[in-house]
């Protein structure tokens, strides 16, 4: 016979993964309405930031694998949202910058603001701040554990 309310393992792994699932949901929700997915935001935000970059940057900023990138882009660049350029400084590298229509969503480069707001609703300045530095040291020991082996 099965539990009746089964409780979940007090797990960082669990809470985080929950955490990020609703997040993610919360974005998608939020930019369906513009035609882009999460990914795709992503990969825009860095390139309205930083200007023309190769898929190699772009995966390092975004911290997806250069394959998964690549997978993106093209469904990017077929969408018009994007466009491929060889590097003036040496050819053999192709690097990505928004179109015109790429550009045009740029009204959402402050997505990220409105995502933290609805996430720390409620926080103080000092618990948000908490928040990302907790966070970050999180990623840091798993950093750190995945490079013991």
């Amino acid at each position: 016979m099965a539990t009746e309310n089964p409780t979940p393992p007090h797990a960082l792994g669990r809470q985080l993964n929950f955490a990020t699932g609703r997040a993610n949901a919360l974005c998608e929700k939020w930019l369906e309405p513009h035609g882009l997915t999460l990914p795709q935001w992503v990969i825009l935000s860095c390139l309205w930031r930083e200007g023309e970059l190769t898929v190699g940057q772009l995966s390092e900023l975004i911290g997806t694998r250069l394959p998964a990138t690549s997978r993106i882009i093209d469904r990017m660049v077929a969408r018009g949202l994007l466009a491929r350029k060889k590097d003036k400084r040496d050819g053999r590298v192709m690097v990505v910058k928004p179109t015109a229509k790429g550009n045009e969503l740029n009204h959402l480069a402050d997505f990220y603001e409105r995502v933290n707001a609805a996430l720390l609703e409620g926080f103080s300045a000092h618990d948000q701040e908490q928040a990302f530095a907790l966070l970050a040291r999180i990623e840091a020991n798993a950093r750190a554990a995945l490079n013991k082996g």
